[in-house]
C-alpha cells in the first residue's frame, strides 16, 4: 500500500514538474533580455576602449603592426591580443589588413622579426597551429592600424581629441558602479572649482566637434555683428565661443566670465588660439558684477541659465539695442529621460543645490517660464530656434 501511495505521489510530482517545465511566462522575456544584454554590451565596450587607452594601443598603432608585435611592444598576453584588436576593429577604432603586409610593415619587419618569432612560438604553445588557415590569417597574421575614427577622436594630439570627454565618461561610469552606496548615503559632494576646471576641457572637446561651428553659424545669421564691439560670454568656460565670435569682427573685444578656477583654464584656450582680443573676468555671477555696456551677451548651457535672479543683471549690463542670446535644454526634453535625471542627482555641490530635473539648479524655473520673464526687464524676444540636439537658442534685444 505504501509503495502504491509513494508511486502515486511520485507520478503526481512528475506531472506537476512536467507542467511547470513547459509553462511559459505570461509576459515576454524579450524586453527583459534586451535591456540587460544591451546594458552589458555597453559596459564591455566602455571597458574595452578604456583598457585600450590605458595600454597605449591607439598610440602604438600609429604605425601598422601585427597583434603579436603589439602584444610584445605593450607587454600584453599574445593569445588575448588578437581578440582584443578584433574587438576594437568591430567598433571601427582599428583598421585591419588581412592579405599580406603593406610596404610600411615590410620596412618594420627587420625590427619586429624577433617579436614575430616569439609570437609564433607562443601561438604554437597555445594551440594556434590547430586553427584553420582563415582563422590563422585573422588572428595571427593580420596587421592593425588606427582607423580614421580613432585617429580623429582618440589621439591626444588631434584637434578633435575627446580624451578628456572619455575620461569624464569613465568617471561617471565609476560613480554608477557605486550606486548602492550613493542610494544609502546620498549624492556625492563635488567641489565646484576643481569640477568646472576639469569639465571645461571636456566641454571644449565636445564643442569642437560641430556644436561650436553650428552655434556660431546660427548666431551670426540672426545677429548683425558689424555693430558688435563689446561681447560677454557669460559662464563661458573654455571661451571658444567668445574666441570664434571675436573673429567675426576685428573691432570686437570679448570677455569670458566664469569662476576663478575655470578662467585659469580659459587662459589656456585664449593663448592656444592666439585670441588677443579676448579676456577673462573671474567671478561668481550670482554674487559679483558682470560688467556693463555690452552689445551682445551670450550664454550657452550656463548652469544659471534658468535662474530668474540673473535676468535683471543681464539686462542692466546690455546697451540699449544690445542682444541677449541664451541656449538651454527645455525642461520637456530633460524630464523625458528618467535615467539622465537620476544621473544628474547622483552628485551635487556643497554650497549650491541642484534642481530635481537634469541641468537645473535651486531657484531655476522651466526654460519657457524663464524666457517669458525676459520681457519684464526690457528684453524682447525676437527669435527662438530648436536645435537638433534638443536644445533651444533664444534671441532677445534690449528695448530702448
Amino acid at each position: 500500500m505504501g509503495d502504491e501511495v509513494k508511486s502515486s505521489t511520485e507520478k503526481k510530482l512528475d506531472k506537476e514538474s512536467g507542467t511547470d517545465l513547459m509553462q511559459k511566462p505570461e509576459i515576454s522575456a524579450d524586453q527583459f533580455f534586451k535591456v540587460f544584454d544591451s546594458s552589458i554590451q555597453g559596459v564591455r565596450q566602455c571597458k574595452l576602449i578604456s583598457a585600450a587607452f590605458e595600454l597605449g594601443v591607439f598610440e602604438a598603432l600609429r604605425v601598422p603592426m601585427s597583434a603579436g608585435a603589439l602584444a610584445e611592444k605593450l607587454g600584453c598576453d599574445p593569445v588575448l591580443m588578437p581578440h582584443f584588436c578584433e574587438a576594437l576593429h568591430s567598433l571601427g577604432f582599428l583598421d585591419r589588413f588581412e592579405e599580406g603586409i603593406d610596404k610600411e610593415e615590410e620596412k618594420a619587419q627587420s625590427v619586429q622579426k624577433d617579436a614575430d618569432e616569439s609570437e609564433d612560438r607562443r601561438k604554437s604553445e597555445a594551440g594556434f597551429e590547430n586553427l584553420s588557415p582563415d582563422d590563422q590569417a585573422k588572428n595571427g597574421r593580420a596587421v592593425y592600424l588606427i582607423s580614421e575614427l580613432s585617429a580623429t577622436y582618440l589621439l591626444k594630439d588631434s584637434p578633435f581629441s575627446q580624451q578628456h570627454y572619455f575620461a569624464e565618461r569613465v568617471r561617471n561610469a565609476e560613480r554608477w558602479a557605486r550606486l548602492p552606496q550613493i542610494m544609502r548615503k546620498g549624492p556625492d559632494i563635488v567641489e565646484k572649482g576643481p569640477f568646472f576646471g576639469e569639465i571645461v576641457h571636456c566641454m571644449a572637446e565636445n564643442a569642437r566637434c560641430g556644436l561650436l561651428q553650428e552655434t556660431v553659424r546660427v548666431v551670426r545669421e540672426n545677429v548683425d555683428f558689424t555693430g558688435i564691439e563689446k561681447l560677454l560670454d557669460l559662464g563661458g568656460g573654455h571661451g571658444l565661443y567668445a574666441i570664434a565670435f571675436s573673429e567675426l569682427n576685428e573691432e570686437i573685444q570679448a570677455f569670458v566670465f566664469d569662476l576663478p578656477p575655470v578662467t585659469k583654464e580659459t587662459r589656456h584656450f585664449i593663448e592656444k588660439y592666439g585670441a588677443s582680443r579676448v579676456d577673462i573676468i573671474p567671478g561668481d555671477f550670482f554674487k559679483d558684477e558682470i560688467g556693463s555696456d555690452y552689445d551682445l551677451i551670450f550664454s550657452s548651457f550656463n548652469p544659471g541659465g534658468k535662474v530668474p535672479s540673473l535676468i535683471p543683471k543681464i539686462a542692466e549690463a546690455l546697451k540699449p539695442g544690445g542682444v541677449f542670446v541664451t541656449r538651454q535644454v527645455p525642461d520637456e526634453n530633460t524630464k523625458s529621460n528618467p535615467i539622465m535625471s537620476l544621473d544628474w542627482n547622483l552628485w551635487t555641490f556643497e554650497d549650491v543645490k541642484k534642481g530635481s530635473s537634469g541641468f537645473s539648479f535651486e531657484n531655476s524655473v522651466p526654460f519657457n517660464e524663464y524666457i517669458n520673464m525676459l520681457g519684464s526687464y526690457g528684453l524682447e524676444v525676437f527669435r527662438a530656434l530648436d536645435m537638433d540636439d534638443g536644445s533651444r537658442i533664444v534671441f532677445a534685444w534690449k528695448v530702448g
